[in-house]
């Protein structure tokens, strides 16, 4: 009779921790805010390996690709029509914070 409580007690453990771990690992397919470096939103999800995709924007109304002031993969300065351009002197400190999010899953 012990072990068959036992065995229905570790059944619903089990249960439960797959119910608790599934939104965490949903949630890390999406980007999430890291940083904010002289205006720009420095943003972070892993990958299906853990290994850290980074991207940075400049916050503003619309989406990610119509409607803000971005680096693209390889750090370039990308402007939808209709948006100004940025400092160039804050484009050093944001892809510094790029590299940083990019070399560790620890943001330091």
């Amino acid at each position: 009779m012990g072990f068959r409580r036992l065995k229905v007690v570790m059944q619903a453990l089990c249960v439960v921790l797959l119910t608790l771990i599934s939104p965490v690992a949903r949630g890390s397919t999406a980007f999430q805010p890291l940083d904010r470096v002289e205006g720009w939103l420095i943003e972070r999800r892993l990958d299906e390996r853990q290994e850290p995709i980074c991207r940075a924007s400049v916050p503003g109304p619309g989406t990610w690709f119509s409607a803000r002031v971005r680096l693209d993969p390889d750090d370039l300065i990308v402007v939808p029509a209709g948006l100004q351009r940025p400092d160039k002197a804050a484009l050093t400190a944001v892809r510094e914070a790029l590299q940083r999010c990019r070399d560790s899953v620890l943001y330091l």
